[in-house]
């Protein structure tokens, strides 16, 4: 699965502000998979690359390290059902 991202820096604000809700940071490649599974369930997703935050500390030696890649999953409901 060809996997695409949003490139534009959005603030998480602006997202909250559009609807979006963060759900959690994981490596690409298995970003792939819960992206399907959102939306069998009915939402719209978005990945970004990842923004650490104080939060993700725990991942921050693999992003430090640089091997992994990692994304940030958003979603909302889709338009029809907000």
């Amino acid at each position: 699965m060809v996997m695409h991202y949003m490139t534009a820096t959005v603030s998480p604000e602006e997202l909250e502000r559009q609807g979006w809700e963060r759900r959690f940071t994981i490596e690409e490649h298995r970003a792939a998979e819960c992206k399907e599974n959102y939306e069998a369930l009915g939402f719209e997703v978005i990945l970004l690359p990842a923004r650490l935050t104080q939060s993700d500390q725990a991942c921050s030696e693999c992003f430090r390290a640089e091997t992994c890649k990692l994304v940030t999953i958003y979603t909302r409901p889709k338009a029809e059902q907000r």
